[in-house]
C-alpha cells in the first residue's frame, strides 16, 4: 500500500476539476487530482456541444448566470492567450411564430439582466440576410456565443497544472473518505483493487455525474446535505454534407433542454443536438439511430431542406442534474462549510451546461473559498 500527502485533492479530471486544480496549483500548493478514468475529460467534458455560452437563460440570482457571463469572457481571453482553437461564431435564437417571438423578447430581457451585451432582435428578413438557408419568423442575435475545442482546452489546463507541479492519479476510484485530525484520508483503489491512501487538508469533489456517489463516501457528511444526481442523456447527429451556415442556430428552449440546435465544429462541419432523455445507466453512450425522425422534425422547423439520409450518429453525453423540475429552476450547487458544516470540503453538484464555459469562473469561485 502506498501513501501520499498533499495540501489539496481534487476528485475528477474533467474540464472543471482541471480548471480548479490548475488555479490552486498556481498558488504554490501541492495538488493531486484523482481520476477514475485512464485519461482526462472522458465523461461529460468531452461529450457536449463545445459551445461557449453567453449566459442567456438563467435567473439573475443564480450561480449559472454569474459564472457563465464571467466565464465567457475568461474563456475567450484564455483561448487567445494559450492558442486554444475557438471560433466566435455568434448565435441566432430563431422563433417560428409570433408566440415564440414573445419568448425571444423575454430571453433577451433576462440575458440583459444577467449582463449579456450587444443583443439584437432580428426580423425574418434580417435573419435571412445573415443565414439564407434558415427559415424563421425572426430571432435574436447573440454576439458572445462561440465554439471551443474542448480537448485542446483541457490539455492546456492540464499543461498549466503540471507546470505548477500538480499530479494526476489515473485509474483511481475513491472507495472511502475519512476525516482524521481535521485531515481527509482518501482510500483509493486502482483497476486491480490495489489500495493507495492519500491524505490532504482541502478536498474538492468535482466528480461530475459521480459527485453524489463521492460525497456519500465521506464519513461524517450527513446525507441530508447530498442531493441526488439524475442523468440526462443527450444524443448528437452529424450532418454528412457541407452547407453554408456560419452561426450557431438555436430554437426557442424546451422544458428540460435548450432544444435540438445546430452547432458548428472547429472545422466548420455541422452537428445537431442534444435531445434530452432521463436515463439511469452512467455508461449509456449508444446513439439510437431511431431518433433521426425526431431530430429531423425539430431541425426542419428552422432548416427545411435537411432529411434523414443526411444525418449520421455522432456521439452521446450525460449531464448531471440535481432537480427534475423545469430547466430554468436548475442551478449549479457549490456546497461549502456554510452548507454542510465540514471545514475545507467543497462539493460541486449539477455541473452541467454551461459548465465548460464557466470552468475558469468556477475555479476562481472555489479557490476563493478554500
Amino acid at each position: 500500500m502506498e501513501e501520499f500527502q498533499a495540501n489539496t485533492v481534487v476528485i475528477g479530471a474533467g474540464v472543471v476539476g482541471l480548471a480548479i486544480g490548475k488555479e490552486i496549483a498556481a498558488k504554490n500548493n501541492e495538488v493531486i487530482i484523482i481520476e477514475k478514468e485512464r485519461k482526462i475529460g472522458q465523461i461529460t467534458s468531452s461529450r457536449n456541444s463545445g459551445v461557449i455560452h453567453a449566459g442567456m437563460y438563467y435567473k439573475s440570482d443564480t450561480l449559472k448566470a454569474k459564472l457563465c457571463v464571467e466565464g465567457n469572457q475568461l474563456l475567450y481571453s484564455y483561448a487567445k492567450k494559450f492558442n486554444v482553437p475557438f471560433i466566435n461564431t455568434k448565435k441566432i435564437i430563431v422563433a417560428n411564430n409570433e408566440t415564440q417571438m414573445d419568448q425571444v423578447l423575454e430571453i433577451k430581457n433576462q440575458a440583459e439582466l444577467n449582463g449579456v451585451e450587444n443583443l439584437e432582435i432580428l426580423d425574418e428578413k434580417q435573419v435571412n440576410q445573415l443565414e439564407p438557408l434558415i427559415k424563421s419568423f425572426g430571432g435574436l442575435l447573440v454576439p458572445s456565443t462561440g465554439v471551443v475545442d474542448q480537448h485542446s482546452l483541457m490539455q492546456s489546463y492540464l499543461g498549466e497544472f503540471e507546470n505548477n507541479a500538480g499530479m494526476i492519479s489515473y485509474n483511481s476510484k475513491v472507495k472511502k473518505i475519512s476525516i482524521v485530525d481535521n485531515r481527509f484520508v482518501i482510500d483509493v483503489r486502482d483497476n486491480k483493487n490495489n489500495q493507495t491512501i492519500i491524505s490532504c487538508d482541502y478536498l474538492i469533489n468535482a466528480a461530475g455525474i459521480f459527485a453524489s456517489d463521492v460525497a456519500n463516501a465521506i464519513e461524517g457528511l450527513e446525507k441530508k446535505y447530498v442531493p441526488n444526481t439524475y442523468l440526462v442523456k443527450g444524443n448528437y447527429f452529424s450532418l454528412n454534407k457541407k452547407i453554408p451556415i456560419s452561426h450557431l442556430i438555436y430554437p426557442v428552449p424546451e422544458k428540460i433542454s435548450l432544444g435540438i440546435h445546430l452547432t458548428l465544429e472547429i472545422d466548420h462541419s455541422i452537428k445537431f443536438g442534444p435531445d434530452a432523455e432521463w436515463v439511469d445507466d452512467p455508461y449509456d453512450y449508444l446513439v439510437n439511430e431511431n431518433l433521426k425522425s425526431k431530430f429531423i422534425q425539430s431541425i426542419n422547423k428552422y432548416l427545411p431542406d435537411i432529411n434523414e439520409n443526411m444525418l449520421s450518429p455522432a456521439y452521446a453525453g450525460l449531464r448531471p442534474i440535481t432537480s427534475k423540475e423545469d430547466r430554468v429552476k436548475r442551478d449549479f450547487i457549490i456546497s461549502t462549510v456554510e452548507n454542510h458544516q465540514i471545514q475545507n470540503l467543497i462539493n460541486l453538484y449539477g455541473i452541467e451546461s454551461p459548465g465548460l464555459t464557466s470552468s475558469l469562473a468556477i475555479a476562481k469561485y472555489v479557490t476563493e473559498r478554500i
